[in-house]
Parts: C-alpha cells; sequence; structure tokens
C-alpha cells in the first residue's frame, strides 16, 4: 500500500516540478523574464565592475533603433540573466561606457545569438550634451546616438 501511496505521489508531483523547471529555465533581463518587444533599463552604478570570464556576455553586434540599445549577444540557450550597466562617466576618448553582463550564465551550451533591447532615453540629452559616443565593454562597438 504504501509503494502505491509513493507511486502516486510521484505521478501527481512530477509534472510540477518540471513545470517549474521550465520556468526557472527562462532567459532574464534585470531579473524579469525576458520579453523581445520590450526596452529594458540600463542599471546605473558607481562604478563598472570587473568581470570573471563566465559573467562577460559576448556581443556580436550593436546598434541603435529610435531610443533602443539593440545588442545581439551570445547565449547559451537556457536561464541566465543578462544586465546592462554604465557607471555615467565620460572617459577621456568621449565615450559612455555600457558594460553587459550575465548576473546569472546560461548553463547550457546551444550558443545561440539573442537581440535584446536597452532603454537609452535618459542617457540621450547627457551624451548629447558631452559630444559623446556609446562604447560597448568588451567589444569594438562605438556608437553614435542622435
Amino acid at each position: 500500500m504504501k509503494s502505491i501511496f509513493k507511486t502516486l505521489i510521484i505521478f501527481f508531483l512530477f509534472p510540477f516540478a518540471l513545470m517549474g523547471q521550465s520556468i526557472n529555465n527562462e532567459l532574464k533581463v534585470n531579473g524579469k523574464i525576458v520579453d523581445y518587444n520590450n526596452c529594458y533599463e540600463v542599471k546605473m552604478v558607481k562604478q563598472l565592475p570587473q568581470l570573471l570570464s563566465g559573467f562577460v556576455c559576448e556581443v556580436r553586434e550593436a546598434q541603435i533603433i529610435d531610443d533602443c540599445l539593440e545588442l545581439s549577444v551570445v547565449y547559451g540557450g537556457c536561464n541566465g540573466n543578462l544586465e546592462l550597466m554604465t557607471d555615467h562617466v565620460i572617459n577621456s576618448q568621449s565615450q559612455l561606457v555600457f558594460m553587459p553582463r550575465w548576473a546569472e550564465p546560461s548553463m547550457c551550451k546551444a550558443m545561440t545569438i539573442i537581440k535584446i533591447l536597452f532603454d537609452l532615453k535618459p542617457y540621450k540629452t547627457f551624451i548629447k550634451e558631452q559630444s559623446a559616443t556609446i562604447k560597448i565593454a568588451n567589444s569594438n562597438f562605438d556608437l553614435f546616438y542622435n
């Protein structure tokens, strides 16, 4: 009787465990499950951090569309939490540096390219007043924002 009861419990609870697992495997941006039509907030930090190798985000393409920065990044295919941050300081090359990083790296190895949008509106006036460009950290991308 106990083994039948255990089997029934496993039979009924296992699907719920799988559902919870699939929810946890969603890509997140700033801790929220990604919506590819959303233009996400750029996090303001006092100082850009030094990143360990597993947290560096590889950017393959970057462009500005309207007031959003579109980044094409390499993604492992499951879970992960992506952030974009800036310290709001113009460097000596007249660049405002934006650093993408994996706050939680993907645990999968599928290595696909995804496009994520980040909101540049809060920085538009500052960038124009300083005649600065947008530099994507750990990449060769240096973009003009008009």
